[in-house]
């Protein structure tokens, strides 16, 4: 999984500098320059260039063809473009003399781009629609079977449905994309039962007040970034928050970064945070690995003070089998603020059948939690071979709650926030390993109710995710007691990460927590 998704890092990387390079280095390329003061009479030329955006939508574009549309200027209508450039010869579409901003095309009621084709690029360039309960029907921007493409520097917002969407789209990277005041979600992945989304990178973005679609009142919506019926998905370094807060019914709701029906998805590296849901509804979480989702993995991330769930592991009825998913190196804090039945890890199997919620390792994770359960079985909650190790985790009352099915605990590292705690019916660890075997290894108990001695403070404001470093609240005191709570992660089959949350070096003798044990000199 982590080779296959390190190369659709790679090549997705290569395809954005490849761009660019090929865009300098070519010569015999047309360029069309539009602006308010044009004509759609004059040749299109930066001293003639032209007016509307129909003008262009009425073009044949070849390899290597550059689009320039004058920065900060607004252009009404929709962009709706047959792209088809070369590896050699990608098309640009861009702002130029946007030095006090970019070019904005107003869709109104209706898309600001719809983009199909290959090897194309779409950069500084700015959309809004006429918001999402006042006139906009669409998405903001939708590619569509596109292949080999680069979205960049690119606001989108006020749009009904997703600020924007890839559908049935191979080899595409967006990046600092800056989705806000949308519907349905603010970036959207998908594909068909056909044509899945393939190879997709979604890098330094950020999804921000994606409310909720009023149209849709027989499911979620008010997502931040979703990745769905889709393989190879990369989201790193990108933020939620405050989504969700205005679905229109009372139900399964939104999330603020999560995946469904898709393989091979990596969240890694972000922050999902104060994301809301509808009074009474469900969800309104920070991460989620849904229904079918298989070989998946959320890692380095930090989830806070969201309604719902800080990282959930769901399964919901008719998904196809949701199988070989891991969490590690992630850190949640007071999450679950509202739906507090969900808890901070929230486990759910709305499909009745143990089998379909398999085979899922949560490990090296810290869990701070004041006034929900650290983890939350679902009354539905059957799983088989889900195994929680090396984590710290700090709740009060039952910081462990719910029915038991497959899960296995080892090594994990249990505290209060204030109060007693309890490990389902069972007031302490050591009643809940004599009653049930949990926390035991090879007959003796591994897992130790101990203060872990973090450096605090646990609460944090933070917002970038290229600051998570700054969170080092999280980590283990020089006198930390958890040092000596060592585990072979080889004992237990659990893949050796590539490094902490703090990019400290790793190895298969693991200790909980989110960073290993300072090292001598």
């Amino acid at each position: 999984m982590k080779k296959k998704n390190i190369a659709a890092i790679a090549s997705l990387l290569l395809i954005s500098s490849s761009v660019m390079l090929q865009i300098q280095c070519t010569s015999s390329i047309n360029g069309y320059y539009v602006s308010l003061a044009g004509n759609d009479s004059n040749p299109g030329t930066k001293t003639k260039p032209f007016r509307t955006l129909k003008k262009l939508n009425s073009i044949q574009l070849k390899a290597g063809d550059r689009i320039y549309l004058k920065g900060n200027e607004v252009f009404g209508g929709t962009l709706s473009l047959l792209a088809n450039g070369t590896s050699d010869n990608p098309i640009l579409i861009t702002s130029y003399e946007y030095e006090n901003g970019n070019a904005v095309i107003d869709g109104g009621n209706k898309e600001a781009i719809i983009l199909r084709g290959t090897f194309f690029q779409l950069r500084d360039i700015n959309v809004k629609g006429a918001g999402r309960k006042t006139g906009s029907t669409t998405n903001g921007i939708t590619l569509f079977q596109a292949n080999n493409a680069v979205v960049e520097n690119v606001k989108t917002e006020g749009f009904q449905k997703s600020g924007i969407e890839i559908k049935s789209c191979k080899n595409v990277s967006l990046k600092n994309v800056y989705a806000v005041n949308n519907g349905f979600c603010g970036i959207h992945i998908t594909g068909t039962g056909d044509e899945r989304a393939k190879n997709i990178l979604v890098k330094d973005c950020k999804a921000e007040n994606n409310a909720g679609d009023p149209t849709i009142l027989d499911n979620h919506s008010g997502n931040g970034i979703l990745a769905g019926l889709s393989d190879n998905v990369v989201i790193d370094h990108c933020s939620a928050t405050n989504n969700g807060w205005d679905m229109p019914r009372i139900g399964n709701g939104p999330v603020g970064i999560w995946a469904y029906e898709s393989d091979h998805v990596t969240i890694q590296y972000c922050i999902s945070y104060r994301n809301k849901t509808s009074k009474g509804g469900q969800d309104g979480g920070g991460f989620d690995l849904d229904g079918g989702v298989k070989n998946s993995i959320i890692q380095y991330c930090l989830a806070y003070e969201n309604e719902g769930a800080g990282y959930g592991l769901f399964q919901y009825p008719g998904a196809s089998s949701w199988r070989g998913n891991i969490v590690r190196y992630c850190v949640s804090i007071n999450d679950a603020t509202t739906t507090k039945s969900s808890g901070s890890i929230f486990v759910w199997n709305g499909s009745g059948d143990s089998s379909r919620l398999a085979n899922c390792k949560v490990y090296n994770n810290v869990v701070y939690s004041t006034h929900a359960p650290a983890i939350q079985f679902e009354v539905m909650s059957a799983n088989q071979n889900f195994l929680f190790a090396n984590n710290i985790f700090i709740g009060s009352d039952s910081i462990v709650h719910g029915p038991s099915s497959g899960e296995k605990f080892v090594n994990n590292i249990w505290w209060t926030a204030g109060g007693s705690i309890f490990f389902r019916q069972y007031s302490n660890i050591s009643a809940w390993a004599a009653a049930t075997g949990q926390e035991k290894l090879e007959g003796e108990i591994k897992g130790r109710q101990i203060d872990p001695k973090l450096k605090g403070p646990f609460l944090t404001t933070l917002a970038d995710p290229n600051q998570l470093n700054l969170l080092s609240g999280y980590a283990l005191t020089s006198d930390s007691p958890v040092k000596n709570s060592v585990l072979n992660l080889m004992t237990l089959e659990i893949p050796l990460a590539p490094h902490d949350f703090f990019n400290g070096p790793v190895s298969q003798q693991s200790i909980p927590g989110v960073q290993q044990p300072e090292r001598n000199p």
